[in-house]
C-alpha cells in the first residue's frame, strides 16, 4: 500500500519531486514484447505477497533507453498509475550541479528514503551518473558515485520500483546492467505506431488522421507528435472552434517536424 505522500522530506526536497499519475499502459504505444514485459512488472507487483510466501520478490529495476521523447517517462508514470504509487523523480542534474562533493551520501538518502515510502523512484538523464567507470573524461568523484549506487543497488531491499531512464545506454557502464531486472529500448516510433497515437489522439473530435496528417508525423516522436496536436486544440479553443480542423493538425505537426535535426 502506497503511503500518502504530499512533498519530499525537508533534506531531500530538492532532489526529489513527488507526484501521482493518472496514467495507465493502456495509452502508451508500445511494440508487443515491450508490453508484455511492463505487465508483467504489474503483474508481479500486485502478486507480490503470492511471490513471497515461496520466497521469491516481484521485478522492481527497470531499465530505459532510447532517444528523447520516445515514452520513457511515460512508461515511469503509467507504472505507478498501475500501482497507484507515487512516482518520485529522482532529479540527478541538481545532484551533479550542486552537491558534486555530497552525491554519495545524497543518493544514500534517496535509498533510505526509497525504502520508507513506497513508490516508483524515476532516475532521469541517467547518464550523468551511469557513465562508465573506464571514461577518463570523467573526474574521480563522478567515479566514485557510480560505484557507491552499485553498492546501493545491491544493497537495496525495499519494495520500491526502481527505474532508470538514459538516452544513450550504450555509454553505461557494463556493472550497471546486471544490477537491473529487465532492460527494455524505447526506440523511435515506426510509421505505423505514429498512426495509432494520432489515431487516439484524434478519437474525442471523430477525427480521423488524413495522409497530410500521418505524412507531417514523420520523423516526429511520440512527444512531439502530442505536443502538435496539444497546439492545434489549442487554436481550436483560442478560436472559438469546437475541434481542431485537419489542415492546422497537419500544420502544427509540419511545424515540429522543421525543428527536427
Amino acid at each position: 500500500r502506497a503511503t500518502p505522500l504530499a512533498r519530499a522530506p525537508r533534506n531531500l526536497e530538492q532532489m526529489l519531486s513527488v507526484g501521482y499519475s493518472e496514467t495507465k499502459l493502456s495509452d502508451l504505444v508500445l511494440a508487443p514484447r515491450t508490453r508484455a514485459s511492463l505487465e508483467r512488472y504489474v503483474v508481479e507487483q500486485r502478486r507480490a505477497e503470492a511471490l513471497a510466501s515461496h520466497g521469491l520478490r516481484p521485478r522492481r529495476r527497470l531499465l530505459l533507453h532510447g532517444p528523447p521523447g520516445c515514452g520513457k517517462t511515460m512508461t515511469a508514470q503509467a507504472l505507478a498509475g498501475e500501482l497507484k504509487l507515487p512516482l518520485i523523480r529522482v532529479r540527478l542534474e541538481i545532484v551533479f550541479s550542486r552537491y558534486l562533493g555530497e552525491t554519495a551520501s545524497t543518493l544514500t538518502d534517496v535509498f533510505a528514503e526509497a525504502a520508507r515510502v513506497r513508490g516508483v523512484y524515476l532516475f532521469d538523464e541517467f547518464d550523468a551518473l551511469g557513465r562508465t567507470r573506464l571514461d577518463d573524461l570523467e573526474v574521480g568523484e563522478v567515479k566514485r558515485v557510480v560505484t557507491t549506487f552499485l553498492q546501493l543497488l545491491d544493497s537495496d531491499h525495499s519494495d520500491s520500483l526502481l527505474i532508470a531512464a538514459t538516452n544513450t545506454g550504450h555509454t553505461l557502464d557494463a556493472a550497471l546492467f546486471r544490477r537491473f531486472d529487465d532492460v527494455l529500448e524505447l526506440p523511435e516510433p515506426t510509421t505505423e505506431q505514429r498512426r495509432e497515437l494520432l489515431n487516439r489522439l484524434l478519437r474525442p473530435w471523430r477525427l480521423k488522421p488524413t495522409g497530410r496528417i500521418v505524412t507531417a508525423a514523420e520523423d516526429l516522436s511520440f512527444a512531439d507528435i502530442r505536443a502538435a496536436v496539444e497546439d492545434a486544440h489549442k487554436d481550436a479553443i483560442l478560436g472559438d472552434q469546437v475541434r481542431p480542423n485537419r489542415e492546422n493538425i497537419a500544420d502544427r505537426l509540419s511545424e515540429r517536424q522543421s525543428r527536427v535535426p
